[in-house]
Formats: C-alpha cells, sequence, structure tokens
C-alpha cells in the first residue's frame, strides 16, 4: 500500500487536476479536507478517463472548514485499475475534478491509499 499526499488549490471555477500514478493499483481509500466552510453540493471526484472511481461529499451544507471527508468507491467502477506503462495514456493519471460549486477559493487537501498490489484475473487460455 503506498500513500499519496496532495495539496490543490481551488477556486470558484471548475477545475481538473492530474496526478501521475506511481505503478500499477487502485485507489483503496481516500480522504479530504479543505481549509474553508463547505456545503454538500461541493462534490470531488477522482477519475480514470472521466470514468468517477471516488467521490468526496461533504456530510452537510456549512461543514466547517478543516472536517475530514472520506471518500466513497464507485460501486461500479471503484476498482478501475491505474498504470503508468498503459497505451492508454488517461490510465496513467488520476483525474481530480474540482466543480464550479466551491463558494469559497482555499486549499484542498486529499491523502490517498493506493492499494499497489492490483491483479487482473485471467483464464489459463488467456494468460
Amino acid at each position: 500500500m503506498k500513500e499519496i499526499y496532495i495539496t490543490i488549490p481551488v477556486t470558484t471555477a471548475a477545475d481538473l487536476f492530474y496526478l501521475p500514478v506511481p505503478c500499477r493499483g487502485v485507489i483503496a481509500a481516500g480522504y479530504a479536507v479543505y481549509n474553508q466552510e463547505t456545503d454538500k453540493d461541493e462534490v470531488v471526484t477522482l477519475n480514470r478517463d472521466d470514468t468517477a472511481v471516488m467521490t468526496f461529499t461533504p456530510g452537510a451544507d456549512g461543514t466547517a472548514e478543516g472536517v475530514m471527508v472520506a471518500g466513497v468507491q464507485d460501486t461500479t467502477n471503484g476498482q478501475l485499475v491505474f498504470d503508468p506503462e498503459s497505451d492508454d495514456e488517461e490510465y496513467q493519471v488520476i483525474e481530480i475534478s474540482i466543480p464550479n460549486t466551491f463558494d469559497t477559493a482555499g486549499q484542498l487537501g486529499l491523502f490517498l491509499q493506493y492499494d499497489d498490489s492490483a491483479y487482473v484475473t485471467q483464464t489459463p487460455t488467456e494468460a
């Protein structure tokens, strides 16, 4: 398991950031903390090629600054594998999507637990 820490400047405009992955793996867990008050519509999304794998949704409108928000894996795509050696460049990075619903500019801290033991099961005829 690898731990990834990143701080992102957030404005009130929608934005995308890209984080290169260190090795083949999946996002096992994640936590976000913002240094300003947040609302339930200020949802940060982690994507692989525009496909959501994890979301961070504040628990209530008016959530105080500094409150940690646990990421929730997408039930269908939460285990999508990232790979820096993939032929698909979009699979080599974690796309961090910031919506335009943030009321106040600030700094977003992300802590990701990255499982580098991801594997794909193949039948003997595919191996």
